[in-house]
């Protein structure tokens, strides 16, 4: 679940006892944990490998060979070489070299072994065989992977009888074919040219395991990160957006990194300061890299919690159709489409990718427990509104209404409204219309995506690439409210309609008008461009620059006026006066419209980014080279809130230095893992516009015994500044609120409460710390085993301040409470005067303590049934401590439902894969224990169960089951079913009107798909 590593180098030989032409080589290089299936001490040629090889290019079969064999391959290709070339599929139980020989059978290339973990591919040319009558050039260049680390030109030639050498002397030849070389490069958390394990764990979702889950989005893959404790559905956000929740400390706390470069805060998620991670297309995604330690002495600000960086497909080998289509019961259709292809030549690749993604609703009124919110069944609170329809009608008084023997009766059923007299009521006398309103919000709202992804990279010469890299994404999102109701109107006494001939009280429904919908528009364009290159010196640089804007349109068409209402009720002509009175409409088109305010936001943001560094050896030391990173980083943010109520317009600049260590310890062998003792040193210091600078350092150790066992641990500091809304939103003012004042013994206040920015914000600050082993046992073949323990400390969290914390600690926040000037009275009485205003806008305050530890295990199983892969991935967590009152005491959270995100103590993903003869099978289990509820007033007796969600998935690769035919070649069907036991969330207090805990559930339910992805 890691990247490949590819190293390239030119190198110039004499081979077979005789002097060649220069030859580009390409040395692949296996994964992490790849084990032989049979003791090191066989002969290699009696080594079997079980190979799951798709159609590929050459260079990415050979790629794939290495990931599964943990053999290295050099690949020396002539200039006749079509390293575009599509070979396999293969697939089966075989020797390396038999491997080789079948997967290579159309291409005409050669291959021999170097040593018993090497071996060269090449052109027969290259083995003093013409090919055709004709020789390699001078010089050849090999095809590489963006953005992967290069060796520097050597001297020596891979002649068959190099093998890695544990000498202290070994040159870096030689070391060019050590077993340090096989190990996997993991771009997040370092800009290192490292292989191989960090001192924190990486999980990487690669392009084949994303397909596997048949997940339609990264949200949906981040799903099997038991690292986030706790997500939030769709509708929960109203502009659709769903984000990053690492070790729940905040969903502005998780940088996100699109190819290794930093985003801004999506446009439509400006109040949040989060990326909207439904805004990148999946197509356009190879693989998803998520560490989860903090890393802002590599990355800066925003990584406090952990970092995602999404890898956008670069290297397409031929056109990809894929289509998707799914669905839920009573609704959420999902119908998705994608066309990726490609282009290369020995100098330049290309690849685009243009994706169509489109959902449709699911109401609630689909589900039971939106449908009827009556919770009082589940022995809880009954929720309906009786703002519905038929209308409800109550005295003004508290008296009986005239005519009527009880105070309160409902509108008949099928009134028109018009000549009623207070008889017609009394077949409802005493009775009250209850509706529950969440039947017409939407548990998934409608959304069209349109996306295009561009990739370019252009060799200008040898060392030195252009490249440059576009995404666009369309998205418009339409959700769903409640219906527009009103509780406890004045309709007086001359309303034209109102038949008791009295004020009276009505609780309403605006039928006519429909629920309130809420349309987002949003538009996204982000571009990169840079050059990278290799000095002479072994030193790699790169410059990039990225630019990014975002707008986003906010409309919501049918918003209702609350004032334009009761003016309404108050007209005596009959004509513009609204009738609460009849079961339906309360007036006709041009009344209804009249009642409407639309409401239309703005929201633009803009980031733009220089970042420039270098990397490679400084010196060596006895242990191997000391390695160092340089670098420094511009950029500038910019965002623009334009709504009814409040404009923001303002901006920050950023200026950063950077470095990284990676200082080898102890160990003189090149080519063994033993007694090798490695530190990473890491600073970044940040200069900002708005509040000054920070520098936060961090260090890691790595410490691997021997060839099994990996020992690693890391600490540092991390921070995230104020957002600019949290610093400049403009102040609003809400007048007429009623607040309990306990300090003039509960008497009730009408005060006005003031939200807003504060500018005089500090920044969030952290410090966390990982320790943990990974252990493969040469034993267990192909088993893997991670824990790591981890600790995050979070100091002076921004956060609103409720306004009855402030009045229990009014002697602390007195410069926010204003009170009029007490009078004799209340000086007699020895109270303070009269509420006038409260400041609750964001302040500085509380902390947080969280720590846990992480398991994985994962073991590769052939048999001659098929290949197994079990997986299993867990988070439990030890505390989660958080002061969220001001002068309050750290209450412990885990276990606990929380209306701040409920965080479980145990979080495991399970998983089970078989693949045999093009047909594969795959279920996943997340299972979540059962924990304590909550309502307003605390804890509750109630225990929520535990809940299991399980899904299914299978495939079938056509030309596998039934041979090669142009009908079906690289035709692949996939079906699959999401949350297969259709288990809902149970109710809980905690998500009050909800009935459940948005926090740990959906209403969607179960999810069939089917796929279908055809190659060209």
């Amino acid at each position: 679940m890691v990247a490949k590593q590819v190293i390239a180098g030119v190198v110039a030989a004499a081979f077979m006892g005789g002097p060649l032409p220069l030859a580009a080589q390409t040395t692949l290089a296996p994964s992490q944990g790849v084990t032989a299936r049979s003791d090191r001490d066989e002969p290699p040629s009696l080594h079997y490998y079980t190979l799951d090889i798709p159609r590929l290019t050459i260079i990415e079969a050979l790629k794939e060979f290495t990931t599964q064999t943990g053999l290295q391959i050099s690949f020396w290709p002539d200039a006749q070489t079509d390293q575009n070339m599509l070979v396999g599929p293969l697939r089966g139980r075989f020797t390396a070299e038999v491997a080789l020989t079948r997967l290579l059978a159309s291409s005409g290339l050669a291959f021999r072994r170097t040593n018993d973990r090497s071996l060269v591919v090449m052109a027969p040319s290259l083995l003093g065989l013409p090919r055709n009558g004709s020789s390699a050039p001078d010089q050849e260049r090999s095809r590489l992977a963006e953005g992967q680390p290069r060796l520097r030109a050597v001297t020596r030639p891979p002649e068959p009888e190099i093998r890695a050498q544990g000498a202290a002397g070994s040159s870096r030849t030689e070391r060019m074919f050590s077993r340090e070389s096989i190990d996997e490069v993991i771009v997040t958390g370092t800009r290192m040219e490292r292989s191989g394990e960090g001192p924190a764990p990486v999980q990487v979702f690669t392009r084949r395991e994303i397909e596997e889950l048949g997940a339609a989005s990264i949200p949906d893959v981040l799903r099997y990160t038991p690292q986030q404790p706790f997500t939030r559905p769709e509708y929960y956000y109203q502009n659709g957006g769903q984000y990053s929740q690492m070790r729940g400390i905040g969903i502005d706390t998780t940088l996100v990194l699109i190819n290794g470069r930093r985003v801004v805060p999506t446009s439509n998620s400006l109040t949040l300061n989060a990326f909207d991670l439904n805004s990148i297309p999946l197509a356009a995604v190879e693989k998803i890299e998520v560490l989860s330690d903090s890393a802002s002495a590599i990355y800066g600000a925003d990584a406090m919690g952990g970092v995602i960086n999404i890898v956008l497909r670069k290297e397409i080998p031929q056109p990809v159709l894929d289509v998707q289509y799914g669905s839920a019961s009573g609704g959420g259709d999902l119908l998705r489409g994608s066309l990726s292809v490609g282009y290369a030549t020995e100098r330049f690749k290309a690849s685009l990718i243009a994706d169509y993604h489109q959902r449709d609703f699911l109401f609630g009124v689909e589900r039971d427990r939106w449908r009827n919110q009556d919770f009082s069944r589940y022995g809880g609170i009954d929720y309906r509104t009786p703002g519905g329809a038929p209308a409800n009608v109550r005295s003004s008084t508290g008296q009986n209404l005239p005519g009527l023997p009880s105070s309160f009766a409902t509108v008949p059923e099928g009134s028109r409204g018009v000549g009623l007299t207070p008889d017609d009521f009394i077949p409802t006398a005493g009775m009250r219309n209850h509706t529950s309103t969440l039947s017409t919000l939407a548990i998934v709202p409608e959304s069209r995506q349109r996306n295009l992804a561009l990739f370019a990279e252009y060799e200008l010469a040898p060392e030195l690439s252009a490249f440059a890299e576009v995404l666009h994404t369309h998205r418009d999102v339409l959700n769903q409210d409640e219906l527009p109701s009103v509780v406890g109107a004045r309709v007086p006494a001359n309303n034209p309609f109102n038949p008791f001939g009295q004020e009276v009280l009505v609780d309403f429904a605006l039928g006519g008008i429909g629920p309130q919908r809420t349309s987002e528009h949003l538009q996204t364009t982000r571009g990169a461009a840079g050059l990278r290159g290799a000095l002479s010196s072994g030193w790699q640089w790169e410059i990039a620059a990225v630019a990014s804007t975002e707008t986003d349109d906010v409309v919501i068409p049918n918003r209702v006026s609350d004032e334009r209402v009761s003016a309404a009720l108050a007209q005596t002509d009959p004509a513009r006066a609204l009738n609460p009175f009849v079961d339906g409409p309360g007036g006709g088109p041009e009344l209804l419209a009249s009642l409407m305010d639309p409401s239309v936001d703005h929201h633009f943001s803009r980031g733009r980014q220089v970042s420039a560094f270098m990397r490679g050896d400084l010196w060596e030391l006895p242990a191997g080279p000391l390695q160092a990173v340089v670098g420094s980083e511009w950029r500038d943010e910019r965002m623009v809130y334009d709504g009814d109520t409040e404009s923001l317009a303002d901006g920050r600049d950023v200026k950063a230095l950077f470095t990284e260590l990676r200082v080898p310890l102890l160990g003189s062998a090149p080519d063994a893992n033993e007694d090798r003792l490695t530190m990473t040193l890491a600073a970044r210091l940040d200069d900002y516009s708005d509040f000054g600078s920070t520098l936060n350092p961090q260090i890691g150790l790595m410490w691997r015994t021997s060839q099994e066992l990996l020992l690693r641990g890391s600490y540092g500091t991390s921070f995230r500044p104020p957002s600019l809304f949290e610093l400049h939103s403009p102040r609003i003012s809400v007048s007429n609120m009623t607040v309990v004042d306990a300090a003039r013994n509960d008497a009730r206040s009408s005060v006005t409460i003031v939200g807003g920015g504060n500018p005089d914000l500090r920044p969030i600050e952290a410090r966390s710390m990982t320790a943990g082993l990974v252990l493969t046992p040469s034993a267990v073949p192909d088993l893997r085993l991670l824990a790591n323990y981890w600790k995050i400390g979070v100091d002076n969290r921004v956060t609103y301040l409720q306004f009855n914390s402030l009045l229990a600690n009014e002697h602390v926040f007195s410069d926010r409470v204003l009170r009029d000037e007490p009078t004799p009275a209340d000086i007699a009485a020895g109270i303070p005067g009269r509420l006038l205003q409260l400041d609750i806008s964001r302040m500085n305050f509380g902390r947080l303590d969280t720590s846990g530890i992480d398991f994985e295990v994962s073991y590769d199983i052939a048999t001659r049934w098929g290949d197994f892969t079990p997986r299993l991935s867990a988070t439990w967590v030890n505390e989660f401590d958080s002061v969220d009152e001001p002068l309050g005491n750290a209450v412990n959270r885990v276990g606990v439902a929380s209306v701040l995100g409920s965080v479980p103590r145990w979080r495991v993903i399970g998983g089970l894969g078989w693949k045999r003869n093009g047909l594969s099978a795959s279920t996943t289990i997340d299972w979540l224990p059962g924990y304590m509820d909550a309502n307003r007033e605390g804890l509750t007796t109630r225990r929520l169960p535990s809940r299991i969600l399980v899904d299914f998935q299978a495939s079938l690769t056509v030309d596998e089951m039934f041979g090669p035919s142009p009908l079906w070649n690289d035709l692949k069907l996939q079906a699959g079913v999401r949350n297969a036991f259709d288990e809902l969330p149970p109710f809980a207090e905690i998500g009050f009107s909800s009935g459940y805990d948005s926090s740990q559930g959906e209403l969607i339910g179960r999810f069939g798909y089917l796929r279908l992805t055809k190659g060209f």
